[in-house]
């Protein structure tokens, strides 16, 4: 009964601390991309505002499993409980050992979700909101004006019914200059110009009468790491169980409360570094 009782309040301020953090950290990045979101419709958003949450509401769960073990642990110490439970022969670590059956099923489901869904699969969602804004940017810039959008410049002398008429566009590989374009979804239609390329230091030029780009292939390649989501989600799980085993240390070395907060955000630094250098060095 205590145990059951022990571990629902674990379970319950896991949720609340995976999810305070998550969103903190959604603010943070809704930050960089609030253009992209706003502009383009909900319809197209909204799918990857809840994928981003998801993943990372999964990715904070097995650390907050960890902090919330902790206070709960230093909470039963300040108000006696621990005590009491010692004196009926319960250890300490039983609450280790029995929190650790009922968890079971929740970090193989986090596990799954860490196979399912990595976050090469976030940054893929959010390159294609991306090129969509960029497409709609395109379509919206003012004629006789130069507009620069990430890794893009765009000039457009006029615009006449969807088409776009004495256009200049530069891009990491290039720049073209002709006559007509039409941005059509992901690609850009140009008519009657030339495609200048750099390679060696000396400038070619290529006429054409169609030339079709897509925005996929002017934007930076994607890194493929199949292997990262595996890996890094293990061990985001087993750091969980290592730190919430060695929580017991701490918990009787420090008698103050702000000492003790304090050791447990260094151990949550700490636990956040280990698996950005595994990260790093996949």
């Amino acid at each position: 009964m205590i145990f059951q009782w022990f571990f629902w309040k674990l379970l319950k301020l896991a949720f609340l601390i995976s999810f305070l953090l998550t969103f903190l950290l959604f603010i943070l990045q809704i930050t960089r991309i609030d253009r992209i979101i706003l502009q383009l419709p909900l319809h197209e958003s909204a799918p990857f505002m809840f994928l981003w949450f998801f993943y990372y509401l999964c990715y904070m769960l097995p650390m907050s499993f960890f902090i919330s073990y902790s206070i709960l642990l230093f909470e039963l110490k300040e108000s006696k409980k621990l005590y009491l439970f010692q004196s009926f022969g319960i250890d300490t670590k039983s609450f280790y050992t029995k929190s650790l059956v009922p968890t079971f099923p929740l970090f193989v489901a986090l596990l799954l979700s860490f196979i399912m869904l990595g976050e090469e699969d976030i940054s893929h969602v959010r390159r294609q909101l991306t090129i969509k804004y960029y497409a709609l940017i395109i379509t919206s810039i003012p004629p006789k004006s130069f507009h620069t959008f990430g890794q893009f410049t765009f000039y457009v002398e006029n615009r006449r019914e969807g088409d776009l008429e004495g256009v200049f566009f530069k891009f990491q590989e290039g720049v073209v200059i002709a006559k007509r374009a039409r941005v059509e979804e992901e690609h850009i239609t140009f008519e009657k110009g030339s495609l200048l390329t750099q390679r060696e230091d000396r400038t070619f030029s290529t006429d054409f009468n169609t030339y079709r780009l897509s925005l996929h292939m002017v934007m930076e390649r994607e890194k493929e790491l199949p292997v990262e989501r595996y890996v890094v989600g293990s061990l985001n799980l087993l750091l969980s169980l290592l730190f919430m085993g060695f929580v017991h240390l701490p918990l009787w070395l420090i008698e103050q409360h702000h000492k003790f907060y304090y050791a447990v955000g260094l151990l949550s630094l700490l636990y956040q570094a280990t698996l950005f250098f595994i990260r790093q060095s996949l």
